[in-house]
């Protein structure tokens, strides 16, 4: 078994974080992605301005080895060296007594000196990607776990290539040919070869050369493929107005956008036991009429808020399903910021708990996308 820790620095989301992990995790084989919290945060920042777009959007080449949207210049950027991510993850291994042949990716919004979107150390066995900016190369309604989770796959296929980190910069192909080793010296180009989702012929045989396990190979190229898949029906579904199948699994009744790569949406309990509530009312409610529905409510609420006592439960409801207080609505705007994150503005109606005030609110999503399984989606 290969084992991966993803590690967070503190500045990253948890949700961000999460819905990366749960991507790389989807896909079945013998490498473990572990979850894995950073103790301290990024510090000792150096800043940079960058003036121009040109400067942003270009990856520095590295001599020695010892960013579709319009961004407003000049930028400044906080960032930290290659050294200084490398060492944070020997810190990590120190503390947490990680195995010398187990790998550390470290995920961190700051950007690095060499403005590359990560890089491996010395060691070929830690690593950073910078989690920041993928909506300057690909648009606003990035799903950003993508690009994210592509990059975590495809430095992983590079440690199995190579025996040393100069071997793999190196390599590393100057002119973009569509194939996951491309530089990628204008950043923009990395759109290609996530499109593409391959190796070209030469770097094929290389990895054939170093004779690297087809399972492991085969789970980490299925990533691969799995994106590009899941950006191709994100794009397409926009157009075509198919929505992504939701998939409610297990005791805790957890929400999945599967055509969306298996993206969990992350509601909290009281969110997720209203969300529920209207995904089995196709016919809709009117708010002021959920009172009358307190028990079901309640038997979602108490499923999900176990670790919460009975009466914090009631209490919450009783705020919930008051129509005297705005609670409910401050939780379906939740909702529907979360959903936004989700599947973007081009099908977020299709999703949303809506109807005018005072009239019968529904979810529009045609029950057809919509099922349920006793599997809680947990790897």
């Amino acid at each position: 078994m290969m084992k991966v820790h993803l590690l967070r620095s503190k500045e990253l989301s948890v949700e961000a974080y999460g819905n990366v992990l749960n991507l790389v995790q989807r896909f079945p084989g013998p490498v473990r992605f572990i979850s894995s919290e950073s103790e301290d945060s990024i510090d000792n920042l150096l800043t940079r301005i960058w003036e121009d777009e040109d400067k942003f959007s270009r990856q520095e080449e590295r001599v020695s080895l010892s960013a579709e949207k319009s961004m407003f210049m000049p930028k400044e950027e906080p960032y930290q060296s290659w050294d200084y991510f490398f060492r944070k993850c020997e810190s990590f291994r120190r503390l947490r007594n990680i195995p010398s042949e187990d790998h550390v990716i470290l995920l961190t919004d700051i950007g690095n000196d060499m403005n590359w979107f990560g890089s491996v150390g010395p060691s070929m066995k830690d690593y950073f990607i910078q989690t920041s900016h993928w909506d300057y190369f690909f648009g606003e309604a990035v799903d950003v776990r993508f690009p994210i989770a592509y990059e975590v796959a495809v430095w992983l296929i590079r440690s199995l290539m190579f025996e040393r980190r100069e071997d793999i910069l190196n390599a590393l192909h100057k002119s973009s040919r569509g194939c996951a080793n491309d530089f990628c010296r204008q950043k923009q180009e990395i759109i290609l070869k996530m499109r593409t989702a391959d190796l070209c012929t030469e770097c094929m045989e290389i990895l054939q050369e170093r004779e690297v396990s087809p399972l492991v190979a085969n789970q980490l190229f299925n990533i691969v493929d799995g994106i590009r898949e899941n950006m191709t029906f994100r794009g397409r579904s926009a157009l075509i107005r198919k929505p992504s199948r939701v998939e409610v699994r297990g005791l805790t009744q957890r929400l999945f956008l599967t055509d969306l790569g298996d993206l969990e949406l992350r509601l909290n309990p009281k969110e997720r036991a209203i969300y529920l509530f209207f995904l089995k009312h196709p016919e809709g409610v009117r708010l002021v009429e959920l009172q009358d529905h307190r028990a079901e409510i309640s038997s979602y609420y108490s499923i999900m808020a176990n670790r919460y006592e009975s009466e914090e439960i009631e209490e919450a409801l009783s705020r919930l399903l008051d129509p005297m207080d705005n609670n409910i609505n401050e939780v379906i705007s939740r909702i529907k910021r979360k959903l936004r994150d989700a599947v973007g503005e081009d099908l977020l109606d299709l999703y949303l708990i809506q109807g005018a005030p005072g009239e019968v609110r529904r979810i529009p999503l045609d029950r057809e996308f919509v099922s349920y399984s006793a599997n809680d989606g947990a790897v």
